[in-house]
């Protein structure tokens, strides 16, 4: 009871002043009434036994004065606006912003990964595990091919994520490799967030070498670190494949080291591409900032109600007794 009594507080205390109005009405205010005219009746002893305008006045009893003074408090405790502060309810609030910038160019339908499946299947299966152990993150998704699309806002919606990610299909949006581009766009997704306290990382996932971008991927990296983004990169497919499906990895190792992320080699494995992003989830804790919330719950009308109860009786008894006379 002590505890619940704690939390209650007034909106407006000053108002508790105008409990001394009756008391200043009383004893402080003229109460003669100055008679500036006369009428001169000459029936008026008749008149008065008539109306019997002799008779004393009903003097106050000792109850109605409390009656009045109780009515009165609770109406000045209702001005006074008492509220109930609820107990804090702790939220935790995500510090965390992921972009995952995946590859969805041409060769990420080659069905080279064990399992028979592939590349961009492997790379689905692994993201949706990844994103399913970071509840605690707010996850975007951009996209690149020959163009680079935000293609998932940053945001704690997970469910809205999942299915954008089973929506991917290779060459969805061109057939070459712009990791430039991409990261750039991730950095932008990045910079656009509400947070700004956040921690930023994103996750370059690709499995050729940089063919198509109008930024060029050492001064996105670069664009990266300046708005403190870290990039973790992982090269994925057949490193020993030549030409433009090749992976770059001195290019990915580059882009990590000026980022201040890492970076990682996974073969044509579902096995293999599963630990590395084990790897970067081990390396990234989650981090939430613990938030207490508390509200305002009004108790005006508590006094209010007993108040205009307690006026209801005082005039029901006063009826009665007129009845009664």
């Amino acid at each position: 009871m002590s505890e619940y009594l704690s939390r209650i507080d007034f909106a407006w205390p000053w108002a508790a002043l105008l409990i001394f109005l009756p008391l200043i009405g009383r004893y402080f205010l003229s109460q003669e009434r100055e008679v500036k005219e006369q009428v001169r009746v000459p029936f008026l002893p008749e008149l008065i036994d008539e109306l019997k305008l002799n008779s004393q006045p009903v003097r106050t009893g000792k109850l109605s004065s409390l009656l009045f003074w109780l009515v009165w408090l609770l109406l000045v405790a209702a001005l006074c606006r008492p509220e109930y502060l609820t107990p804090p309810q702790h939220i935790q609030k995500p510090m965390r912003d992921v972009v995952l910038i995946l590859d969805v160019s041409g060769s990420m339908a080659k069905n080279d990964v064990q399992g028979g499946v592939t590349r961009l299947q492997a790379v689905q299966a692994s993201v949706r595990k990844f994103v399913a152990a970071r509840q605690s993150d707010r996850i975007g998704l951009v996209i690149f091919a020959s163009q680079a699309w935000p293609f998932a806002p940053v945001s704690e919606d997970k469910q809205a994520l999942q299915t954008r990610i089973n929506q991917l299909a290779p060459g969805m949006v061109g057939q070459q490799t712009a990791i430039g581009d991409a990261l750039g766009v991730g950095v932008k997704l990045l910079d656009n967030t509400t947070d700004k306290a956040a921690s930023k990382l994103a996750i370059l996932l690709t499995d050729g070498n940089d063919t198509a971008s109008q930024l060029a991927p050492a001064l996105a990296a670069q664009l990266a670190a300046a708005h403190h983004v870290q990039v973790h990169t992982i090269a994925f497919g057949d490193i020993n494949s030549t030409g433009d499906d090749k992976v770059d990895l001195p290019l990915m190792q580059n882009i990590a080291q000026i980022t201040g992320g890492q970076s990682w080699t996974a073969a044509n494995s579902g096995a293999a591409l599963d630990s590395v992003w084990k790897e970067i989830d081990a390396i990234t804790p989650v981090q939430v900032k613990s938030i207490g919330w508390s509200w305002h719950v009004p108790l005006f009308q508590w006094p209010l109600l007993l108040a205009l109860g307690l006026l209801v009786l005082l005039a029901v008894g006063r009826f009665i007794r007129e009845r009664a006379a």
